[in-house]
């Protein structure tokens, strides 16, 4: 009795499935009543990876880009496999505008890839799963919220 109580023990954490908590890696955003658990890239070589080599993101996950000052912020595919939307938050964490970005063609050169970029200056800017945006209606000046981990790792308080 007491080996099977360890084994289950051991292994109950595996029989909970993959429908558990979001890892603590990642935050909680809404827009427009939707949520969102995000990977976050605030510093130069997150934001240079980005999501670049991912097979496969879950509808309701992305990544959060924070940049360190107000800027037209351009976003490339370079490495990327899986399409995405790209949404652009001003210091007031409303839309400015947002792009659908394909797949790249696998041999295309760097200096080929289009930009995708911010009509305004961005602080944030949000990649999500492809068609997310049309599917969910977000539209421009549409508010992004950030949960309070997200704010307490950004150091922004309870903003």
């Amino acid at each position: 009795m007491k080996k099977l109580l360890l084994i289950l023990t051991l292994f109950a954490p595996l029989l909970s499935g993959c429908h558990s908590a979001p890892p603590p890696s990642t935050f909680l955003v809404q827009i427009n009543g939707h949520s969102f658990y995000v990977e976050l890239a605030d510093t130069p070589e997150l934001r240079k990876q980005g999501l670049s080599g991912r097979q496969h993101l879950q509808p309701d996950h992305g990544m959060l880009f924070v940049f360190p000052s107000p800027t037209i912020a351009k976003i490339w595919m370079k490495g990327c496999k899986i399409p995405l939307d790209v949404l652009f938050f001003d210091s007031n964490k409303r839309l400015i505008n947002s792009h659908t970005m394909p797949i790249p063609s696998p041999n295309q050169p760097d200096h080929t890839l289009p930009t995708y970029s911010s009509d305004k200056h961005a602080n944030y800017a949000l990649e999500l799963p492809a068609g997310t945006t049309s599917r969910l209606r977000i539209k421009p000046a549409a508010a992004i919220t950030f949960s309070p981990e997200l704010l307490k790792a950004l150091g922004k308080g309870t903003e």
